[in-house]
């Protein structure tokens, strides 16, 4: 019995080994802990929009949440090396996923338009007037070609609720060069991009809503 009794202590670790086990895991995961870089977050910096004016109708508008493909439901900045190669800034991301930003953003303009008493994201109890669908298509920096650049492309569809009748339908895609180095250039440039993209096509929507109301559509009840 004492003879197998002293084989297997022979084997086991002593108490000193686990300490020493112990403190060079902590030091190693520290180590690997410490060398990680910062993860750094951005938004879209965008001119303020006009002041709101009053709306003229009582017309109510409810955007639902624009789709995208599962890369631009990730909140990490896309960039392409190629037509077929795309990555992530796996350190650089969005302060919300592009769909989010784009679908925030296009409320925030129309209800500064004048022509909408409200603005509702979709889901929502309280009837709408209209429903404004989206589906982001492009976001992201292209660093393929001549210069960086970002690259934004968004379709949208305007109906009219008591109908279901399609209004208005956009798709367009809008590129703007990157000005400034680095991750800020980047950032620039979408911005930018979203910015003209959302000054061609807004004001387009706004015109069919107005048009749709002289032609004697009524408000819901």
């Amino acid at each position: 019995m004492r003879i197998g009794e002293s084989r297997w202590n022979a084997w086991a670790p002593s108490p000193g080994r686990w300490r020493s086990a112990l403190a060079l895991l902590v030091a190693v995961v520290g180590a690997s802990c410490g060398s990680l870089p910062r993860t750094n977050y951005y938004t879209l910096r965008l001119p303020s929009p006009p002041e709101a004016r009053d709306p003229r109708r009582s017309m109510v508008l409810g955007i639902e949440h624009f789709r995208a493909t599962e890369v631009l439901r990730d909140d990490r900045i896309v960039y392409c090396e190629s037509p077929t190669q795309l990555n992530f800034y796996q350190y650089h991301r969005w302060s919300s996923d592009p769909a989010t930003l784009l679908t925030d953003l296009v409320a925030r303009r129309l209800s500064q338009a004048g022509v909408f008493s409200g603005v509702r994201r979709l889901p929502s109890r309280e009837p709408v007037d209209y429903i404004l669908r989206g589906r982001l298509l492009n976001f992201e920096v292209v660093d393929y070609e001549a210069g960086v650049k970002g690259r934004v492309a968004l379709e949208m569809t305007l109906f009219r609720s008591r109908d279901h009748k399609l209004l208005w339908s956009d798709r367009r895609q809008v590129e703007s060069a990157a000005e400034g180095q680095g991750v800020s250039g980047v950032v620039s440039a979408l911005s930018a991009a979203s910015a003209r993209l959302l000054d061609e096509a807004l004001p387009v929507l706004v015109a069919q809503v107005e048009r749709d109301l002289q032609q004697g559509s009524q408000p819901s009840q």
